[in-house]
C-alpha cells in the first residue's frame, strides 16, 4: 500500500500534525497527550535537547537556553530592522553569521553552541515525525507543510531544507489561509460559487486571503499579510507597559536580565489570554524587585485594547488593502473565517465585524487546529493511498501573471516564457544567441507582467552566465529556462549549449504574493495598450535588425582584414550601432532610414566578399 501523507502546521508559537484517512480528519496527539506542540526548543548546559511542552517548562529555570519563535528568524538577514526589534525581547542570544544570517548562541559548560534557525526547525520537525510515527505505528516520510502566504522564496527554501534534514519529502508548501479555507469548505457543503475571506492571526504572522469555490474547485483570488505581525507583538505591547511601570514606579529595569524578560513575557501572555474572557485581570510579580516581594499590576480589557490598538488596526488596514487591490466588495464576501489563536481577542473580532458592517464571523471551534486540518486535506489530495482518497475538493494553483525575460540586451522587449494561467508546476525554455564576438557573459533580467515593453512589468531578478566561450555573432547558443515548482518557487537557469557551463538561481518570487487587483490591473493594462504594444514590438524588430546588421558588418570587416580599407564604413556602422541602442519607439521612422542607409552603403561589400554571420534578411519585409 502507498505511503500515508500527513499535514503539518509549523507554527510560530505552536505546531500541529493532522491526518486525513477513511473520510475524516484526525489531529494526532503528541507524547504528552496534547493536540498541539509548542514550537519550543530547550538546549541544556549539558547539551541535552528538550522539545515542545517539556522544553518550555525546562526553560523557566534557564530562559536564555530556551529558544522559540524560530519562524521569525528563518530566511532573514541579521540586520533586518524587524528582526532587530524582535531581538530586544528574546531572552536567548542571537548573533550574526559570516553571511549575515542569524545564529542562536546557547551557553553550555563546554562553551557556546551556535544553531541556525534551519537546524532548530529540523529538530522540531524530527520531534513531530517521531511522535507521529509512534502514534500511527508506521514510518511517515511525506508531508504537506503550511507556511505564511507572505513567506518569501528564502523562507520557503529554509523550510524545505529543514524538512528534508528531518526525513520528510515535502509534497507541497501550503499557504496557511488556503489551508484554513480548505478545512472550512470540507466541513461545509456549499454549492455553486462561494467567496470566503480568511483572517489568520497567529503567534508570529498575519495573513488574509480571499478564496472562491466553484463547485469542487477552490481558487485563491488575493492574499496579503505581514510575517512580523502576530500574537507575539500584542504580548510585546503589554510587556512594554509592564516595563514602564517597573521602571517608573519601582526603579527597576527588567530588560537586562534574560530570566526577568522571560518571566514577564509569560505573565503578559497569560494576562492577554485571560482578557479574552474577562474584563479585568491582575498581573502578579513575585520576588523580582528588591524591597517589593509582591507587585500587583491591575489591567482592564479596555486598557489592553488601547495598548494594542495600532496592531489590531494594522491587520484591518491590510485586510482593506487586499480587498481594494482586488476590486472585491465587502458584500461579495459570504463567509469570514477566523483562524489563529489571536483571533480569540474580542476587540479583533469586533473590528472585523464592524468592517464588514456587522456581518457574523465564522469561528472555528479550535482556531489552533484548522490550518493543520487543511494541510491534511491537501495531503490527501496528493496521496495515492486508498485510505486517503478524497473527491470533494480540488485546489487549483496557477501562475497569476506571465513571466519572461528581455529579448535582447539592448532592447526592452518582453519574451514570455511562462504564460499567465499555466498550472503548477510548470517550466519553459528559450534559446538565445550571441550578438557580438566578444560576449563572454549572458545576463537575463526576469520580469513578471503582460506588457511587451519589459519596462512596464515588474522586475523579479537577474541570472548571469559567465565564462561563455567566444564565438562569431549569432553562432553561440545559450538556453535559458524558467521553472516554477508546486510550492510557487521560481528557479532560473542559463546553460551554454555544447559546454558544461550552467548557472542556476532561485529568484525572489512567491507565486500568490500579488493581489487579485494587481493581477487584474496588469491584464487590463495590457489589453488597453494592445495596439501600442503592437507598434512597440514592430519597432523592436527594426531596432534589433539594425544593431545586428551593424555588428555583422564590423565583424566581417575585422575577420576578412578589410577594416583599414573600409575604415569609414566601419566607423559609420560603429556610430550607427551606438545610436540604435538609444532609439525609442518614437524614432521608428529614423530607425527605418538608418536601416536603409546601412544596407545601401554595405550591400556591395556584403555581396562581393560573401559576408557571413549576418542577420536574416527580414528587414525589407518589415517595411511592408
Amino acid at each position: 500500500m502507498d505511503d500515508l501523507i500527513i499535514g503539518i502546521d509549523l507554527g510560530t508559537t505552536n505546531s500541529c500534525v493532522s491526518l486525513y484517512t477513511n473520510g475524516r480528519i484526525k489531529i494526532l496527539e503528541n507524547e504528552s497527550g496534547l493536540r498541539i506542540t509548542p514550537s519550543f526548543i530547550y538546549v541544556s548546559p549539558n547539551g541535552e535537547i528538550a522539545i515542545g511542552e517539556h522544553g518550555k517548562k525546562m526553560s523557566k529555570h534557564k530562559p536564555e537556553n530556551g529558544i522559540y519563535e524560530m519562524k521569525r528568524l528563518v530566511g532573514r538577514q541579521f540586520d533586518d530592522p524587524q528582526l532587530q526589534e524582535s531581538l530586544k525581547y528574546f531572552p536567548f542570544k542571537v548573533i550574526a553569521s559570516r553571511s549575515n544570517f542569524p545564529l542562536i548562541s546557547v551557553k553550555q559548560r563546554t562553551g557556546r553552541v551556535k544553531k541556525s534557525p534551519q537546524e532548530l526547525y529540523t529538530m522540531l520537525l524530527k520531534e513531530l515525525k517521531k511522535y507521529t510515527e509512534e502514534k500511527l505505528k508506521q514510518t511517515i516520510n511525506k508531508a504537506v507543510i503550511t507556511v505564511p502566504a507572505y513567506f518569501n522564496v528564502t523562507q520557503r527554501q529554509v523550510t524545505l531544507e529543514a524538512a528534508k534534514d528531518a526525513g520528510f519529502t515535502v509534497l507541497k508548501l501550503l499557504n496557511e489561509p488556503t489551508a484554513a479555507a480548505l478545512a472550512y469548505y470540507f466541513e461545509n457543503d456549499i454549492e455553486g460559487t462561494h467567496r470566503s475571506l480568511v483572517y489568520d492571526l497567529g503567534g508570529g504572522t498575519f495573513d488574509v486571503a480571499v478564496l472562491e469555490k466553484r463547485f469542487e474547485k477552490i481558487e485563491v483570488l488575493c492574499v496579503a499579510g505581514d510575517t512580523q505581525l502576530g500574537g507575539h507583538d500584542i504580548d510585546t505591547s503589554l510587556l512594554n507597559y509592564v516595563y514602564r511601570i517597573l521602571r517608573t514606579q519601582y526603579g527597576y529595569d527588567p530588560a537586562a536580565d534574560p530570566d526577568d524578560k522571560k518571566r514577564l513575557r509569560i505573565k503578559c501572555e497569560e494576562a492577554k489570554k485571560e482578557l479574552s474572557t474577562l474584563t479585568e485581570t491582575v498581573i502578579f510579580i513575585n520576588g523580582l524587585v528588591p524591597k517589593y516581594p509582591r507587585i500587583k499590576i491591575s489591567l482592564t480589557r479596555k486598557k489592553f485594547e488601547e495598548m494594542a490598538d495600532k496592531l489590531f488596526r494594522r491587520t484591518i488596514a491590510i485586510l482593506d488593502k487586499c480587498l481594494q487591490f482586488s476590486n472585491i466588495s465587502k458584500r461579495s464576501i459570504q463567509e469570514i473565517i477566523l483562524c489563529g489563536g489571536s483571533t480569540r481577542i474580542p476587540k479583533i473580532q469586533k473590528l472585523i465585524s464592524d468592517y464588514f458592517e456587522g456581518k457574523e464571523l465564522n469561528k472555528f471551534v479550535n482556531p489552533d487546529e484548522c490550518v493543520a486540518e487543511g494541510a491534511a486535506l491537501q495531503a490527501a489530495m496528493l496521496s495515492t493511498n486508498r485510505k486517503q482518497k478524497i473527491d470533494e475538493l480540488q485546489m487549483v494553483d496557477v501562475v497569476p501573471l506571465s513571466i519572461g525575460t528581455r529579448g535582447h540586451s539592448c532592447c526592452d522587449d518582453m519574451v514570455f516564457l511562462i504564460k499567465r494561467g499555466s498550472k503548477l508546476p510548470t517550466s519553459a525554455s528559450q534559446t538565445y544567441i550571441n550578438i557580438e564576438t566578444d560576449e563572454t557573459t549572458f545576463s537575463f533580467d526576469i520580469y513578471e507582467g503582460e506588457r511587451l515593453d519589459i519596462r512596464k512589468n515588474r522586475h523579479l531578478g537577474t541570472v548571469s552566465l559567465t565564462n561563455v566561450e567566444k564565438a562569431p555573432p549569432l553562432q553561440k547558443q545559450v538556453i535559458f529556462t524558467l521553472f516554477i515548482d508546486q510550492n510557487g518557487i521560481l528557479t532560473a537557469q542559463a546553460t551554454e549549449k555544447f559546454r558544461d557551463n550552467t548557472k542556476t538561481v532561485n529568484v525572489n518570487y512567491t507565486c500568490g504574493d500579488r493581489s487579485d487587483g494587481e493581477i487584474r490591473n496588469s491584464v487590463l493594462d495590457a489589453a488597453e495598450n494592445k495596439k501600442h504594444d503592437g507598434k512597440f514590438i514592430r519597432f523592436i524588430q527594426f531596432k534589433k535588425y539594425l544593431i545586428q546588421y551593424c555588428i555583422g558588418i564590423m565583424y566581417n570587416l575585422n575577420e576578412k582584414s578589410l577594416k583599414s580599407k573600409y575604415k569609414d564604413l566601419y566607423n559609420f556602422c560603429k556610430v550607427t550601432k551606438k545610436t540604435a541602442e538609444t532609439l525609442e519607439m518614437d524614432d521608428e521612422v529614423h530607425t527605418k532610414e538608418l536601416i536603409a542607409e546601412c544596407e545601401q552603403r554595405c550591400k556591395y561589400i556584403v555581396k562581393t566578399y560573401n559576408f557571413d554571420c549576418m542577420p536574416r534578411d527580414y528587414g525589407h519585409l518589415l517595411f511592408s
